[in-house]
């Protein structure tokens, strides 16, 4: 049963009745169950989520110490592989090894990344896109609080560009290889001092406190409402994707975050709050980070909730916002305003890279089954390859935006030329296949003949797909123009596979994991 506030007034009451009674024994054995059971309510419920995250990749910013250290811990006990973005590599290194150490797993690694900076922001999304082919849960947990007003390299004010700003660019960057999981997740760590704003107002109009007298705990609640705001809008921008997006408040959590709160302190203050905050409130009123982690987890991993998006909450459990903090024009605005600062937001990385790996896989078999020198002809024709795949990629991911920006048009005239790339590099395979079949034994055995009808069929599949989405277009559904898009894509994939596979070449056996849209 779940401790709740009644419990402890009742034993409050017991407590008074016993003063009042003068039995002092009583008063110290209902003192001690009545801390015991403010310990456990403080703590809040626990994530009893035991899904796996096995064949997960995730990335969790700031999480070199503290909060994000054990939210990365506990993605990394559950299976996943886990990214740490840390802004000081040291302490990246060291949190990297507690991980290993309490997990027993090797599948953990850094990355250097300042949210105070956009060009570092810029460099570890690229760094991203560069080595994976998917991203699977994002967590935005950095953050500072209640700091002195300090302007950022990039003119922006300290809290909201770390808070917010940073976060909304590395998400956006990332949104590629999040569209490409079966099943993404955002996260954003907020908290309930979005609150603070209620009365003030969100001041979007001087962001960086260059007109207003700047109040650390206004900047510090403004910062947090930027979380829902953007967690929110995020989720209406998805909706049809494989992408979810959740908010959530882990609590009043004993981090090194309350170090900035300690160096605001006067000299007097600073003793009080070492004697009585430090060793006496902490232990008793604030959660572990293994105890604030828990709903951030259970963000990440419970499958009750892969249907739902832009929702907030504490304590493993959906929790309503106050009105002001679902202000649909308000989240609109933050975004356009957000994105106007931080500059470019096209989506880093490819759909299609798995299309990639496969002619990859194609390339090495050859070269190590025969001789690995290479005429001008097939450096002609592999640079052909590649740069057919490259358009393809740029394709599919531009149709996305335009898909998002309701162009119908410019989705038509590029889901066409990506189907013109896809055919043109089909061609190119088969040309070098026959190339292949005249220097060697043209007779085909069964099993060769339903790999061409597989070809025939899928390429029939191609073309009637074609059809429909010009269908589509003239009868104006755009949902349906991107998902036959889409379709289309995989479509081709299967083609320049069971090509490959005519060959004899096994994506396993050269360590290459082929996925699909």
């Amino acid at each position: 049963m779940d401790l709740q506030w009644y419990h402890l007034l009742a034993l409050l009451l017991s407590v008074v009745f016993s003063l009042y009674k003068g039995n002092l024994l009583s008063l110290v054995v209902v003192l001690i169950v009545l801390l015991s059971m403010l310990r456990r309510w403080m703590k809040g419920r626990q994530n009893s989520s035991t899904a796996r995250l096995d064949g997960k990749l995730a990335i969790v910013t700031g999480a070199n110490t503290g909060l994000g250290r054990e939210t990365a811990l506990g993605l990394a006990a559950r299976g996943a592989r886990v990214i740490l973005g840390c802004r000081d590599r040291e302490k990246g290194e060291a949190a990297c090894q507690y991980i290993k150490e309490r997990t027993g797993s090797s599948k953990v690694d850094i990355g250097e990344l300042d949210l105070s900076s956009f060009t570092s922001v810029r460099k570890f999304a690229q760094m991203i896109v560069d080595k994976e082919t998917k991203l699977d849960i994002l967590v935005c947990n950095a953050g500072v609080r209640m700091v002195e007003k300090t302007i950022t390299e990039d003119g922006q004010e300290l809290v909201f560009q770390v808070n917010h700003l940073g976060h909304f660019l590395l998400t956006n960057l990332l949104m590629g290889l999040l569209k490409t999981s079966d099943s993404a997740r955002v996260l954003s760590v907020t908290s309930t001092a979005y609150s603070w704003v209620k009365k003030s107002g969100m001041n979007l109009n001087d962001t960086t406190w260059t007109k207003t007298a700047y109040d650390k705990k206004l900047a510090f609640g403004q910062s947090k409402l930027a979380n829902i705001l953007f967690t929110r809008e995020l989720a209406a921008k998805t909706e049809g994707t494989s992408v979810r997006t959740f908010c959530l408040h882990p609590g009043i959590v004993a981090t090194d975050g309350f170090r900035y709160y300690e160096q605001n302190l006067s000299p007097v203050a600073r003793i009080f709050w070492n004697i009585f905050v430090v060793n006496l409130v902490k232990p008793l009123l604030f959660k572990t980070p293994a105890e604030g982690a828990q709903t951030t987890l259970f963000c990440c991993a419970d499958e009750s909730i892969q249907e739902k998006s832009g929702l907030f909450y504490v304590d493993c459990e959906q929790k309503s916002l106050e009105n002001f903090a679902k202000d649909k024009a308000l989240a609109e605005n933050l975004w356009n305003i957000s994105e106007d600062i931080v500059g470019d937001i096209t989506i880093l990385g490819a759909a299609n890279i798995e299309t990639v790996k496969v002619a990859e896989v194609k390339e090495t078999a050859e070269s190590k089954d025969g001789d690995t020198s290479s005429s001008d002809s097939e450096n002609d024709e592999k640079d052909q390859q590649m740069l057919l795949k490259t358009e393809s990629n740029e394709l599919t991911m531009k149709n996305m935006m335009n898909f998002e920006e309701g162009n119908t048009q410019s989705i038509l005239e590029s889901n066409l030329r990506t189907t013109t790339a896809n055919i043109e590099m089909v061609k190119v395979v088969e040309v070098h296949e026959t190339a292949e079949s005249k220097d060697g034994d043209t007779s085909s055995s069964d099993s060769e003949n339903d790999e061409k009808d597989q070809q025939m069929s899928l390429k029939t599949e191609s073309n009637e797909l074609t059809m429909k989405n010009t269908m589509n277009f003239e009868e104006g559904n755009t949902q349906s123009i991107l998902e036959s898009n889409l379709r289309t894509t995989t479509v081709t994939r299967r083609i320049v596979k069971t090509v490959i596979s005519s060959s004899h070449v096994s994506a396993a056996e050269n360590n290459v994991n082929i996925t699909e849209i």
